[in-house]
């Protein structure tokens, strides 16, 4: 069984390079580094350095064991922390995630809060955004952050964006069928916007094709010429192009990517800090694709 405070003043010794700068480090006396390193040689049956008076290297059984030993202390704290008794019990936000919303730079910021704030436990759930808003204000979620088209004064705006009519960059509709649209099921606002949409332009020589659960079935249909789908700029992959209102399409309303948390009573010192999290993650994603993101927007 290797000791780990021989592991500790091994690697200490490795990354210092000397035994004197190690025993500085450790708080300890050169000679009781030097025991250590003496003993964990004795168990090992080995040399892990090579000493002369003016260098300190390692062997290259010492190079194979430093791997070793920075994976045993790290397993050995993470123990520690995992096992230790709390004083108090984590508090628990619920955060809930619109379908669709480009959540690349939300969950980096939600794995960055966790390691930062391990007493604090964030359930997320992903869905509609209608029905996220709702389960806010039904106080069965904290927080919502999410894509709608009617903002409610429970919200926040991060950015906003106009809807677009998404299809294929290859494939050609036909004139003379109905325009197939591919839709989330109800209720969605993107849905809703473009159906509204429709009924106010007059047009009337369309079906709904696809009803789909996630954001990637609409996607997928459209990139295989199947349906016309509803997205922002920032949502559209690869593959997919935006048709231009027109004579068969009406406009289509902004969307609003926005943060929602019920407004009755102060917010938790917690869930401020989440949202603040939210905030600036949001910020600086916008910040390193403001020109490509300005350019998407401008030729939808």
């Amino acid at each position: 069984m290797l000791d780990s405070q021989q592991l500790r003043a091994f690697v200490s010794v490795a990354d210092h390079g000397s035994v004197t700068r190690a025993a500085d480090a450790m708080h300890l006396t050169q000679s009781a580094v030097s025991a250590q390193i003496r003993r964990l040689e004795e168990q090992l049956g080995c040399r892990v350095f090579d000493r002369t008076t003016r260098s300190l290297q390692l062997t290259a059984q010492g190079s194979v064991l430093l791997s070793y030993a920075r994976s045993i202390l790290k397993l050995q704290q993470q123990a520690v922390s995992r096992l230790a008794a709390p004083r108090h019990a984590p508090a628990t936000l619920r955060l809930g995630c619109s379908e669709g919303f480009p959540s690349e730079w939300l969950f980096s910021a939600l794995a960055g809060f966790r390691e930062r704030r391990p007493d604090v436990h964030v359930e997320i759930s992903c869905g509609i955004s209608t029905m996220l808003a709702k389960q806010v204000r039904q106080h069965s979620l904290d927080l919502m952050v999410g894509t709608v088209c009617d903002a409610g004064s429970d919200t926040e705006t991060l950015w906003m964006e106009p809807l677009v009519w998404a299809f294929s960059a290859k494939a050609l509709l036909d004139p003379e069928a109905p325009v197939p649209l591919a839709f989330l099921s109800e209720p969605c606002p993107f849905r809703e916007a473009a159906l509204a949409s429709l009924a106010g332009h007059g047009t009337t020589h369309w079906q709904i094709v696809l009803t789909a659960q996630s954001s990637g079935a609409l996607v997928a249909a459209a990139a295989a010429g199947l349906a016309i789908t509803v997205l922002t700029p920032s949502g559209m992959p690869s593959g997919l192009r935006s048709i231009p209102p027109g004579s068969f399409l009406p406009v289509l309303p902004a969307a609003r990517f926005v943060i929602q948390h019920w407004k009755s009573g102060t917010p938790s010192e917690a869930l401020s800090a989440l949202a603040d999290d939210v905030r600036e993650a949001c910020f600086r994603w916008r910040g390193a694709h403001a020109g490509a993101f300005e350019s998407r927007v401008r030729t939808a």
